[in-house]
């Protein structure tokens, strides 16, 4: 049984049981949708933690406090007080933590236009924050790995080869705008955790590319944009299919 699914499983029967001890009199003075808003909140809360998602848990903690302001006693605080807290906890923590990425061998360092990075054989890591760091991929890629916090970042596929392939891109996007710009004949599969942010798709890849790009990772707060580069040669090759 996936985690997941055990995970959102609990959340739902806390929210039956909720439901059905405020309907007997046991939650007096709490509301129906307080009750959702409280159990959504409190679920991303837990995710956040246990993702290591500094915006997820201060944001969610925030909202929490606003909901339930009123009960703790907190109205002085709510809800911009307690809203800039949040910002301004989550831009501090991830200063002072940043999350890194492992890699094994040697990599060599490297810098890319207005971006921290460094580089090994197949596998790339870069990081921004506070700027518009743009890159060019090229050789073979196997593994991209991506940090941006309060900036904008754009990443170039369009010169690169997959290795074997196939290839994995994570990326981590908080309070930031963050581009892929991928050939249109590869086809990509996405699986990205959005809280309070946005992830889409400007234009359309090939279904049936021998090339896949994976793409993966969280948006808190921010947005994720894939565009699609060379949309009449995807079409010619789905045509050829």
């Amino acid at each position: 049984m996936r985690r997941k699914n055990v995970f959102w499983g609990l959340v739902f029967l806390t929210g039956a049981a909720a439901l059905l001890l405020s309907r007997l009199g046991f939650l007096r003075g709490v509301g129906f949708w307080a009750i959702v808003c409280n159990i959504f909140l409190a679920s991303v809360l837990v995710k956040g933690i246990a993702k290591r998602s500094f915006e997820k848990m201060l944001f969610s903690l925030a909202f929490l406090i606003i909901v339930n302001d009123e009960l703790l006693g907190l109205e002085a605080i709510t809800p911009w007080p307690v809203l800039g807290a949040a910002l301004l906890g989550s831009l501090g923590l991830n200063l002072l933590f940043p999350k890194s990425a492992k890699w094994g061998g040697h990599p060599a360092w490297g810098r890319g236009e207005g971006a921290e990075g460094r580089e090994s054989v197949g596998r790339v890591f870069y990081k921004n924050t506070f700027g518009d760091a743009t890159k060019y991929l090229s050789g073979v890629v196997g593994r991209v790995e991506a940090e941006n916090a309060f900036g904008s970042m754009q990443i170039y596929f369009t010169e690169t080869l997959l290795e074997g392939h196939r290839a994995q891109v994570e990326v981590q996007s908080s309070f930031g705008n963050t581009v892929l710009y991928v050939p249109a004949v590869w086809k990509v599969v996405t699986d990205v955790r959005v809280a309070f942010g946005n992830a889409e798709e400007n234009g359309n890849c090939n279904p049936y590319g021998e090339d896949v790009l994976y793409v993966g990772g969280s948006v808190n707060f921010g947005n994720l944009e894939i565009v699609y580069v060379g949309e009449e040669e995807c079409a010619g090759s789905e045509k050829a299919e």
